[in-house]
């Protein structure tokens, strides 16, 4: 299964694409609109991306902010440090990590190894420092922390419909 065959890769493309469909915003006008803010990607790479779900959490970041979408309440701070979108992606990573603190990278890796995720501990702890989470990926670490960030752009029996698919689909 490729990761765009995912259920998790399908719940990142329709969060996204939710949160466009609420702020009225089209393909053509977000293109625009990252244009202007320094993203050089077109419009054909950033609908693949949202459609396959294959989109990093700094982009999906990058797109609250321009939709004008609200935040979660916890990530507000974040947000608006300056830095780049990377950054502010590692902050919200660390936001919700630290909200539970008793999670240790190899407990999260064993959990997330039971939704048909495998990575190793290093490699997770790299994606979250530098920012380049998959969307998909953060979505599955929100379900394993029991997170209620997402609230606000899905249900959570989304996030629990997914991870019985992706483990279903693993046995």
């Amino acid at each position: 299964m490729s990761e765009a065959d995912t259920p998790w890769a399908r719940l990142a493309s329709r969060v996204t694409r939710v949160v466009l469909t609420r702020k009225d915003v089209t393909y053509a006008a977000l293109v625009q609109a990252l244009a202007a803010d320094g993203v050089r990607d077109g419009e054909r790479a950033i609908v693949s991306r949202i459609s396959r779900g294959t989109l990093r959490l700094s982009l999906f970041l990058h797109i609250l902010s321009i939709t004008g979408v609200r935040p979660p309440e916890r990530w507000s701070d974040t947000l608006v440090v300056n830095g780049d979108w990377e950054a502010k992606a590692c902050g919200v990573s660390v936001i919700e990590l630290s909200r539970q603190p008793s999670e240790f990278m190899d407990d999260l890796v064993a959990r997330l190894s039971r939704l048909g995720t495998t990575i190793s501990a290093k490699t997770l702890d790299a994606q979250v420092r530098a920012g380049t989470l998959q969307l998909s990926l953060f979505l599955q670490l929100l379900y394993v922390l029991n997170s209620d960030a997402f609230e606000r752009y899905i249900d959570h029996e989304d996030l629990v419909d997914a991870a019985k698919t992706a483990s279903v689909a693993q046995s």
